[in-house]
């Protein structure tokens, strides 16, 4: 079997192309420098040139990209996977949020995911859509929960952390697996993915600090107060404690 990745320079891809190698899978990976994303042919070139059976777009581009991507792939037979966010819900509202949920982010990039998922739909109806919440990892300089805590810590001398936010959250290597799983095995649709079942941010910046041995100074605060858990029964995801 093998599969096209895009967004490896990104948080997420890394994890999944180390996944989808346990899997035996083979892996192309989309070198932007190399292969033109402003152009339906370029696009769909290279993708009949692969020949894959799977497609992940975690990458994040021009909604234009994935318009040329879901065409092509919808028209070459190639299943498509495109990870979208949390941010698709309004901050401005409160879940925590099930599949019958309605996107209605006001803020750019909640927007632009909404966008992108309407372009993977229209053009591929058999496209595969999750919809991801906030990564931890371990290494420092990526875009996730670890890395802007001790960002906080080293910029502020302390970590302000409410106990009143329930953030959607997972750690990247059960991300990774659930993608790599639900690209094989589930059925077109949109899929909520979260492992943050009860857990407040300050709860879970304390079991982080503890877990990484972290010199953080946490600070609890109940000024900020949402929900922003998805639940979807349908995804099978480790709790995250």
């Amino acid at each position: 079997m093998k599969a096209i990745i895009t967004g490896m320079n990104g948080t997420v891809a890394p994890y999944v192309y180390m996944e989808l190698e346990n899997r035996n899978i083979e892996i192309i990976i989309w070198d932007r420098s190399r292969v033109d994303t402003d152009s339906q042919k370029s696009v769909s070139d290279f993708i009949r040139k692969v020949q894959p059976d799977l497609f992940f777009h975690i990458a994040t581009g021009p909604v234009k990209w994935l318009d040329f991507i879901a065409k092509a792939t919808k028209e070459l037979g190639v299943k498509l996977l495109f990870t979208s966010s949390v941010s698709v819900f309004s901050e401005k509202g409160s879940g925590p949020y099930d599949p019958e949920s309605v996107p209605d982010a006001e803020e750019d990039y909640g927007r632009y995911k909404i966008a992108c998922e309407e372009t993977a739909r229209t053009w591929n109806p058999d496209s595969i859509i999750l919809r991801l919440g906030w990564q931890i990892g371990s290494e420092k300089g990526s875009n996730h929960m670890v890395d802007f805590l001790a960002k906080a810590q080293k910029e502020n001398g302390f970590i302000e952390a409410s106990s009143r936010w329930f953030p959607s959250c997972s750690f990247l290597e059960d991300t990774a697996g659930v993608i790599a799983q639900a690209a094989l095995t589930y059925m077109p649709g949109t899929y909520l993915v979260n492992s943050n079942r009860k857990y407040s941010f300050f709860e879970i910046a304390e079991f982080l600090k503890k877990k990484h041995h972290a010199h953080w100074n946490i600070r609890e605060t109940d000024s900020f107060e949402r929900d922003d858990r998805m639940v979807d029964p349908r995804v099978e995801m480790p709790e995250l404690f």
